[in-house]
């Protein structure tokens, strides 16, 4: 059983080797959409079907040379010319196909992003079965004669902040599954992924009336009748009300209030939390549920305010600058 020092050993030359594949195919050719898919970087092994069948063939090969059987190198030549021309056409499938960009949109930490990649066929002939791979996810599709088509694969998330995509890999074993043809290709940037909002974040900083989302204050210049009091001399005649005064048998004033939308602050420096990631956490949750109530809200982070303001915009601008915190 290996150690934790051998297993690190392991891990750390992996990523080297890695990072020197990476170097090599970056040099071949451009890698980065927009670009079309050329000789250079396209590379083709056979299958492990491709494999058996070469070994088979070698065998009734040496089996017919052996035995001067002239139906079984008849046989062997003519399973080897098609193995050549469906290599052939593997690399046909794929050479030419324009990989036009790559967009995603963004998600909280642990959801599955998707990653969109418009890829270009600018023939006249259809590409059929090709595979788009990124880590353990993988896409089959194709791509229809002189078209533009949109595939999206889905990447797993982990952190906040800007996630750069690693290697994706389009491939081909058209038409016979003899041979794989493959090329690799990185998005041209980097893509955003939000914190992740805390399940159970304290309640908002507020005082407010939770169940409309405003403060009411009385107001004399308000429009919405409230109640009615004592009148008093400073009281205007207009607010005198009437009828209800001779049933009283005493003056009467009408009472207004005004309602006064509710604007909150917050302060990462104020948020619980015993963290940062978790204070960040509890701020995302806020900022959704200000977003969801239609509240106005102010960000301030680091004595810079974002805000005040509401909306789709304003929410995605916070959940941007939260995701950005180093």
């Amino acid at each position: 059983m290996q150690g934790p020092s051998a297993i690190l050993r392991h891990v750390k030359a992996s990523l080297a080797a890695r990072r020197m594949l990476d170097q090599w195919i970056q040099r071949r050719a451009r890698v980065l959409p927009p670009t079309t898919v050329g000789y250079r970087q396209i590379f083709i092994l056979p299958t492990r079907f491709g494999w058996m069948l070469g070994l088979l063939m070698f065998g009734m090969l040496m089996g017919s040379l052996n035995f001067n059987n002239n139906l079984g190198l008849l046989t062997t030549f003519i399973v080897a010319g098609l193995a050549l021309v469906s290599m052939l056409m593997a690399y046909r499938n794929l050479r030419g196909i324009r990989i036009h960009r790559t967009s995603a949109e963004p998600v909280f930490a642990g959801q599955s992003m998707t990653l969109n990649i418009s890829f270009i066929n600018h023939d006249d002939r259809r590409r059929p079965t090709l595979e788009l791979l990124a880590g353990p996810g993988r896409v089959d599709f194709g791509l229809p004669p002189d078209s533009l088509q949109e595939v999206g694969i889905r990447i797993a998330t982990h952190r906040r902040g800007w996630l750069r995509p690693g290697r994706l890999r389009l491939q081909t074993s058209y038409p016979m599954g003899l041979f794989e043809g493959w090329t690799w290709f990185w998005p041209e940037r980097p893509v955003l992924v939000w914190p992740r909002p805390a399940k159970h974040p304290p309640p908002l900083p507020t005082g407010f009336d939770r169940e409309h989302g405003r403060q009411q204050r009385n107001d004399p210049d308000g429009e919405e009748f409230f109640s009615l009091r004592k009148w008093r001399v400073s009281d205007p005649l207009h607010r005198i009300a009437w009828k209800s005064s001779q049933r009283h048998q005493t003056l009467l004033s009408r009472e207004f209030r005004a309602e006064q939308s509710e604007h909150l602050v917050f302060d990462l420096a104020r948020v619980p939390g015993r963290d940062i990631e978790k204070r960040i956490s509890n701020l995302t949750a806020w900022v959704l549920q200000a977003e969801r109530e239609h509240l106005h809200w102010t960000l301030k982070l680091a004595d810079v305010a974002h805000g005040p303001a509401t909306g789709q915009a304003h929410c995605h601008r916070c959940l941007r600058l939260l995701a950005e915190i180093e």
